[in-house]
């Protein structure tokens, strides 16, 4: 913790007394007010740059004014701009949580760190990026190998086989059955009995899932047999795969792959808006700390640089603290 004294001294030598003066500033214009005598001096001193400046000013009535850039010392100017820029407002932690919490790097722009605030939307438009990337990829993937699916897996061959290898309750299977959906429920009857997993609704989400997962479906695969002789049997269907059950296999395991690829979109933007209100905080935290203004008015004693006198001028005090 650190604390920078800015210190501007505005000086009146006050011939007919001290009354209370103001300050106002324009834009390259400083104007002072107060019953002073026909002659003063005006001393302006910048802590932060370590410059002092002098004028002097022929007052004539109760109002005067002067320009700072007929000074001889320019750098009044750089006085003149510390001064503005302690007189910026606090901004409100509480709004730039909220702005981030909705747009990561929005609390962080408000704070008015601007390189935080481009990292952080930067981060969400790759996040976002990256899901929709792999979350397209993963959709084509899927239509290629439904499509791949629908053109070489047969639920009647599937019926078929159950008959022909004989297994328990195949009696009850009608491969011919013209109602696909009755066709099932007869094939779920047998599978019950047999097999762990039976055959799921047609053309759904799981259905596509199980053709390529248990050992039972490969008999549904075209390449399941050579012409009336089946490659599978009711005694080698635990270990036997065709070439078209892996082919499917692997493109299926393709496409959830780049599914979970897609899930690391989401999960980063979510972290990035927790992420990013938590330093909006700090930000704001720290921007407001940075302008922590501290104000005094008192009358010091002061030699003047012409005559050498100590005079009692009024003295205004600007302390920043970050």
């Amino acid at each position: 913790m650190k604390t920078l004294i800015i210190t501007l001294i505005i000086t009146l030598t006050l011939f007919l007394g001290l009354q209370l003066f103001s300050q106002v500033q324009q834009i390259n214009k400083l104007t002072l007010s107060g019953n002073l005598g026909s002659k003063s001096n005006l001393v302006i001193e910048d802590k932060i740059e370590k410059l002092t400046i002098s004028s002097n000013l022929s007052l004539t009535s109760n109002s005067y004014s002067f320009e700072p850039t007929k000074l001889v010392n320019e750098n009044f100017l750089t006085a003149k701009s510390n001064l503005q820029q302690e007189k910026k407002k606090t901004k409100s932690v509480g709004l730039g949580i909220l702005l981030s919490a909705i747009l990561p790097g929005a609390g962080e722009f408000y704070g008015e760190d601007y390189l935080k605030a481009g990292i952080f939307i930067g981060v969400e438009l790759l996040a976002w990026g990256t899901y929709i990337y792999f979350e397209t990829k993963g959709d084509n993937k899927t239509e290629e190998y439904q499509s791949f699916a629908d053109a070489n897996w047969d639920v009647r061959q599937y019926a078929q086989w159950l008959v022909d290898q004989n297994f328990e309750g195949a009696g009850g299977v009608n491969p011919n059955e013209p109602n696909l959906e009755i066709l099932r429920q007869q094939i779920n009857e047998c599978e019950s009995q047999n097999f762990s997993h039976t055959l799921p609704e047609l053309r759904s989400q799981q259905y596509y899932e199980l053709i390529g997962k248990y050992q039972n479906f490969v008999a549904g695969w075209k390449d399941a047999r050579s012409g009336n002789t089946w490659l599978i049997t009711n005694s080698n269907y635990f270990t036997y795969q065709t070439a078209m059950f892996k082919s499917y296999a692997v493109d299926r395991q393709d496409a959830n792959d780049l599914y979970d690829y897609a899930k690391i979109g989401p999960i980063t933007a979510i972290l990035n808006h927790i992420l990013s209100a938590a330093d909006a905080a700090w930000t704001i935290s720290t921007y407001n700390k940075n302008i922590k203004v501290e104000t005094g008015f008192r009358m010091g004693n002061f030699r003047s640089p012409y005559t050498y006198k100590i005079e009692q001028m009024p003295t205004f005090n600007v302390s920043v603290s970050f």
